[in-house]
């Protein structure tokens, strides 16, 4: 059991990580910077304040991958957080030290 979720972590992370990369592809893609219609580039995307311009299937596909990194990311944090296959919690924390300055004598 530990196994399979240890999985479907690493695959969540990498998942997320691979649809992140894939939705920020479309700013570094040689996009008009002007709509033309005629080839159906008339969805603006932002790069920081510089316009380009994507297609329907583009854009429904640069949606799409951000939206899925996010919740692949959430996905395996939750599945990370709740079952513990990595054992995280079971290790010894380190014990609590007083700050240094704080040395219980005087007054209080």
């Amino acid at each position: 059991m530990k196994s399979a979720l240890k999985i479907v972590v690493i695959a969540g992370v990498v998942g997320a990580f691979a649809s992140f990369f894939f939705a920020t592809s479309f700013y570094y893609r040689d996009l008009p910077s002007k709509p033309q219609p005629e080839l159906g580039r008339i969805y603006p995307i932002n790069n920081h304040g510089y316009p380009l311009y994507l297609t329907k299937q583009e854009g429904l596909e640069q949606t799409f991958s951000d939206v899925l990194a996010v919740v692949l990311f959430i996905s395996a944090g939750i599945v990370n957080h709740f079952f513990d296959p990595f054992g995280k919690s079971k290790e010894q924390l380190p014990p609590k030290t007083r700050a240094p300055w704080n040395h219980r004598w005087g007054p209080s």
